[in-house]
């Protein structure tokens, strides 16, 4: 897999319009992340670099609010570069600070549901917070660490060697033409 942040993506982030702001955010997905009813599951959504919630488009389709608004709380979060070596899916560490207050009640939730945590970066630019300029992308979080109030992981995409190839399921039903 080659590089996604090549010169020309270094370029477009350095001539961005000085007024533009960039807002990196984090959604976390686990079966276990509950609302107050105990039965819905929802999204735990970080927006950093901000001192206040903010609320974004999201993208058609998303597993949540797909093509509608949700709120992203003030959470600072930070990630390094994924390292991309031949033959080894890109990873990275991603951490989550001052999560104690926000987030412990679904940490200590999720870790008696054995799933995958899913974390979902998108990027918004303040001209146009109605979708996302860049994402999503769609990482699995595993090897979590929790040291005080910071809750460190593993990021790594999917696992692409075993997905389904072709993904779509090509059917009589809907191709008439495929029977002979």
């Amino acid at each position: 897999m080659s590089d996604p942040w090549t010169a020309a993506w270094e370029e477009a982030e350095a001539t961005a319009p000085p007024d533009v702001i960039l807002y990196p955010t984090l959604e976390l997905q686990h079966p276990a992340f509950l609302d107050t009813d105990g039965v819905t599951q929802i999204p735990i959504r970080c927006v950093t670099g901000v001192a206040d919630d903010m609320d974004f488009g999201i993208e058609a389709g998303a597993t949540y609010n797909g093509g509608g608004t949700g709120t992203f709380q003030a959470i600072p979060f930070f990630a390094d570069r994924p390292e991309f070596a031949e033959g080894q899916t890109p990873q990275c560490q991603v951490s989550v600070d001052n999560v104690a207050r926000e987030m412990a009640q679904y940490l200590e939730a999720a870790v008696q549901v054995k799933a995958d945590l899913i974390a979902v970066y998108r990027e918004y630019r303040s001209d146009d917070l109605t979708e996302p300029c860049y994402g999503p992308v769609q990482f699995v979080i595993r090897k979590v660490t929790v040291n005080g109030t910071t809750v460190t992981g593993t990021a790594r995409l999917a696992d692409l060697a075993n997905r389904k190839f072709p993904k779509k399921v090509y059917s009589v039903d809907e191709f008439p033409g495929l029977y002979t």
